[in-house]
């Protein structure tokens, strides 16, 4: 397991929550140039899949609810299923997090709930936080 105080943490790459977006396309080429650059510093990269209530978009097991097609967490990252908007609740994010000794948190994701509420979270828990880009949702 590689220590290193930067994650980034990703929060909107399901099938839902870019296929169909006028900006699909540029948006997801954006945020794999920002996995691309953590990768390269060595920064732990944390995927969030939220699990959805049956007949939502982001039905668990769903279409909507797999990866977007140019995301996967590799050898050493995470992948971490949520079900409420705040990626801490009911999963071990938290304990994952330090246990590599993350002290800094970059998210990337779509303007929301599931962004304002995690980002809240984390600077409760003491993390530093840093918004790296909010599309309109």
């Amino acid at each position: 397991m590689t220590l290193t105080p930067t994650a980034l943490l990703l929060l909107s790459v399901q099938r839902h929550h870019l296929t169909d977006r006028p900006d699909e396309r540029q948006l997801s080429r954006e945020w794999l140039q920002r996995v691309e650059e953590a990768r390269a510093a060595r920064h732990l990269v944390v995927l969030v899949q939220w699990d959805g209530e049956a007949g939502s978009d982001s039905e668990t097991f769903s279409k909507g609810w797999t990866l977007y097609p140019d995301f996967r967490a590799e050898a050493g990252e995470l992948l971490v299923r949520a079900t409420q908007p705040d990626a801490f609740a009911g999963s071990d994010l938290d304990a994952a997090l330090h246990s590599r000794a993350v002290r800094e948190l970059r998210l990337l994701g779509l303007d929301g709930e599931e962004l304002q509420v995690t980002a809240q979270t984390a600077r409760r828990l003491g993390y530093a936080v840093q918004i790296l880009q909010e599309a309109g949702a």
